[in-house]
């Protein structure tokens, strides 16, 4: 069973801007195959304007982004995510965001494919 998965522990490096550190290793990882991120920023209270950071930064790499908060049904946009990206913040908002949107086992499913 193949997981691929890649871990970013901080969105900013000192000095740099939102993940100027890692995006190389974001392009590595989701490659050419992949056009367009569901953006999960559950962790923020502020989703809108986490999620326009988010969709500056993989614009400018080039690829679209949806964010989950806007999708009229969550599970099925994790279900026909081409690529996932959790954005981080308060570790407890996201897990019970999670949760109340039934999405975290769907996650678990994507990431065993």
């Amino acid at each position: 069973m193949k997981r691929r998965l890649l871990l970013v522990s901080n969105s900013t490096l000192h000095g740099g801007g939102y993940l100027e550190h890692c995006q190389q290793q974001i392009k590595d990882f989701f490659g050419k195959g992949v056009t367009r991120i569901l953006f999960i920023p559950y962790a923020l209270c502020d989703r809108d304007g986490y999620a326009k950071t988010a969709r500056d930064k993989f614009n400018s790499l080039g690829y679209e982004v949806d964010s989950i908060h806007e999708a009229s049904d969550p599970v099925e946009a994790v279900r026909n995510a081409q690529g996932i990206f959790i954005g981080g913040g308060n570790t407890f908002r996201l897990l019970k965001c999670l949760y109340d949107n039934s999405v975290l086992s769907e996650i678990n499913k994507r990431v065993l494919q």
